[in-house]
């Protein structure tokens, strides 16, 4: 499966599969690689095919849908005028550990 860096993802999300995103169960960067998941419906029931290889051979993680990082993005957008990479990231992140958008302070920064 293709991989994409988390950096790729929140750039570009708009041409991102709508799928589900996997990366590695380790501390992230921007740099960090992942993968999309293929969709389930295509696969028999009780399937595992659908998801990367990495996810059976080195632990990957599934984190947040396309449309869920999509609407992250929107609000960090929302809350900050000019949200840069670093903002998106964050908000990422929180939103996968805590299932709620971040409430940004006015010069918060990761």
């Amino acid at each position: 499966m293709k991989t994409y860096s988390i950096r790729e993802v929140l750039q570009q999300i708009e041409h991102m599969p709508n799928a589900w995103f996997y990366l590695p169960n380790t501390g992230w960067t921007l740099d960090t690689l992942g993968a999309f998941s293929l969709d389930s419906r295509d696969f028999p029931a009780n399937s595992n095919e659908h998801l990367p290889p990495q996810v059976h051979n080195e632990g990957w993680v599934e984190t947040l849908e396309t449309a869920m990082i999509e609407d992250v993005i929107s609000n960090t957008n929302q809350q900050r005028v000019q949200a840069t990479l670093d903002d998106y990231f964050m908000a990422f992140k929180y939103y996968y550990q805590n299932d709620a958008f971040i409430v940004l302070k006015p010069g918060d920064a990761s």
